[in-house]
């Protein structure tokens, strides 16, 4: 019995160890999903702003400006594009880490069937073993 409670404790803490990795996954992946829709964002931005800028006629001054801040925007879909490979990288690990904590769950739940299946059996042992002892009994 004893053993069967030890095991029991091994599982439920696998199952808090496993269910905090899969929050921590499910965050990282709404992070990643933000970074990657601020990514497309800016580059919608930086589309139309080079679309709106062809159709323009401006002064020297004006071209410059547009120039400077076109270079802000390919600045600022690089360094989300750099963002973005980050939080997918960490997602990945923590997918990882989801997978390990899983299969540990797994694992220690089949071991535990397992050890309530043998323990079945030896009550079932003994109590076929009392029976016949009871039938001999009888016979005599």
């Amino acid at each position: 019995m004893a053993r069967r409670n030890r095991m029991q404790i091994l599982q439920k803490l696998a199952g808090h160890t496993e269910a905090e990795a899969s929050r921590r996954l499910a965050e990282r992946l709404k992070l990643l999903d933000a970074d990657e829709r601020r990514l497309e964002q800016i580059r919608g931005y930086l589309a139309d702003y080079s679309g709106n800028i062809q159709n323009t006629a401006m002064t020297i001054g004006a071209l410059r400006s547009n120039r400077g801040f076109m270079e802000r925007l390919r600045n600022a879909v690089d360094e989300q594009r750099g963002a973005v490979e980050i939080q997918r990288h960490q997602a990945e690990q923590h997918a990882a880490q989801w997978r390990t904590a899983r299969a540990r769950s797994l694992a220690l739940e089949r071991l535990g069937e397992r050890i309530e299946q043998r323990e079945q059996q030896r009550r079932d042992r003994i109590e076929q073993a009392r029976l016949d002892e009871i039938a001999n009994q009888s016979k005599t």
